[in-house]
């Protein structure tokens, strides 16, 4: 039987190594510089990246020692994972609906991709005492009060439904 330990190496890889690589393109992207295919795969790459997120996240509750998050490195790198995955989503669902990449669009990507590194960091960090961001605040969560969750998450959906109504009238329009 693998240890959940294992599982979580061989995901967190997995993430890191996808968002890299749409970071990498993202970037490409904003300087105008490489392969025609640079979008494709920055996109591609980010959905790989989003859709081993879960898996990495699932795993590393079970191989942490303790309860969980008792840790606040373990609280800051779900609240970073959780960010990064939304941030992901809300790129991928614009490019299906078939937005143009501009440099905003290119600049979340390689946000999402930093939050991700920076994830990655913190777990080297509290596994082995290693980290190359050792200026970051070690035990400080960044946690919103309840209230502020709730008018975020309220504004989310407010804005999804509006995207969505959007994107129908225009469909509706376009359509002879």
């Amino acid at each position: 039987m693998i240890s959940a330990g294992t599982i979580h190496v061989i995901s967190t890889e997995l993430t890191v190594g996808m968002f890299a690589l749409a970071g990498i393109s993202f970037l490409l992207c904003v300087i105008g510089k490489g392969p025609e295919v640079r979008e494709s795969v920055a996109h591609w790459a980010l959905l790989g990246g989003l859709l081993a997120t879960p898996l990495a996240i699932i795993s590393g509750f079970n191989a942490a020692p303790g309860d969980g998050l008792d840790s606040p490195l373990l609280a800051n790198k779900l609240l970073l994972s959780m960010t990064a995955t939304g941030l992901s989503l809300g790129l991928i669902i614009k490019w299906k609906r078939g937005a143009e990449l501009d440099r905003v669009h290119a600049g979340i990507g390689m946000i999402a991709t930093g939050l991700i590194m920076t994830t990655a960091s913190i777990g080297g960090e509290f596994a082995r005492g290693e980290t190359l961001l050792f200026f970051l605040p070690k035990d400080l969560v960044f946690l919103f009060p309840k209230w502020a969750s709730v008018i975020i998450l309220i504004l989310g959906l407010i804005l999804i439904i509006k995207s969505t109504i959007e994107h129908r009238i225009r469909s509706r329009t376009s359509v002879p």
